[in-house]
């Protein structure tokens, strides 16, 4: 991860769909069911990097803590392209779970233990 010198692991799934768009997919343990399964069958961490009020934690690079989620992604990709790290911006059909009730989107706040949430 550039934005913090830190290093992560490159793991081969047959959840991935090597069709669509790299073939490489970002897995995310704690954000998803399914990222949940693939981190737990390569024993990958769960870092939870959001507060319960979907700002950003202290385990982010200081300029993106406290920052809502929306803006906090706006200004990574914006560090991004002025770092010459961003190669491209594709739109795509994202796969969000929605309430039927609300409309809402639902998402799922996986953690190791109560310790980790922050």
């Amino acid at each position: 991860v550039p934005t913090m010198d830190r290093t992560i692991p490159i793991i081969a799934d047959d959840y991935v769909d090597r069709e669509f768009g790299t073939g490489a997919l970002k897995i995310t343990p704690g954000h998803d069911p399914n990222d949940y399964a693939i981190g737990k069958r390569h024993r990958l961490e769960i870092v939870n990097i959001m507060n319960k009020d979907a700002t950003m934690n202290g385990l982010v690079p200081e300029e993106y803590q406290n920052l809502d989620r929306f803006e906090a992604r706006q200004k990574i990709w914006e560090d991004m392209e002025s770092s010459n790290l961003a190669i491209k911006a594709e739109d795509h059909q994202q796969r969000v779970p929605r309430s039927q009730r609300g409309g809402g989107r639902n998402v799922s706040l996986q953690s190791s233990s109560p310790a980790s949430h922050h």
